[in-house]
């Protein structure tokens, strides 16, 4: 899988197309399924830096070091994956967060850091929505929200992006 050797792919003028985190959705506890870096072969890159080249058909998913290396701009990759990195430990820190049953309604909610937010079953299906300053949610990444848990990554997408650092 090495291909700083080959002649046929750019090594410089990459543009830089964005990053995913490959452990973005999981719990405290879930395995990752690591990638491994297009370019030099490194496995197990959790933060997937995602590149394009006029010269080159498809874009290449590398780790940081690799990214540096080949784009011409000044996205700094490292800047970007730190934001991720810590976008991921207050992820881990909220969904460790102990959410209180209210029997009388069976409403979860949960004050953090001052703000309050409710995660409830909707009435009419098997759905689960989140309420936050006034705001509902009942989907999430494009889809129903179909378990607490699923509620509980809406919750703290909702409360990140007010938050956001």
């Amino acid at each position: 899988m090495v291909r700083w050797n080959k002649r046929d792919i750019p090594h410089k003028g990459w543009k830089y197309i964005g990053i995913e985190d490959i452990g973005e959705d999981l719990y405290p506890g879930e395995k990752i399924r690591y990638e491994q870096c297009e370019m030099c072969g490194k496995e197990k890159i959790r933060y997937v830096h995602i590149l394009s080249h006029p010269e080159f058909d498809g874009e290449l998913r590398v780790g940081c070091d690799c990214a540096l290396k080949m784009i011409d701009s000044y996205v700094d990759p490292r800047e970007n994956e730190r934001d991720y990195k810590n976008k991921t430990s207050r992820r881990m820190n909220f969904l460790r967060q102990e959410w209180i049953r209210k029997t009388e309604t069976g409403n979860y909610t949960l004050r953090y850091r001052g703000e309050h937010i409710t995660i409830m079953k909707n009435k009419y299906d098997s759905g689960w929505g989140v309420i936050f300053r006034n705001e509902s949610k009942w989907d999430y990444k494009g889809g129903k929200i179909r378990n607490l848990e699923t509620a509980k990554l809406a919750a703290f997408e909702m409360y990140d992006k007010l938050h956001d650092r």
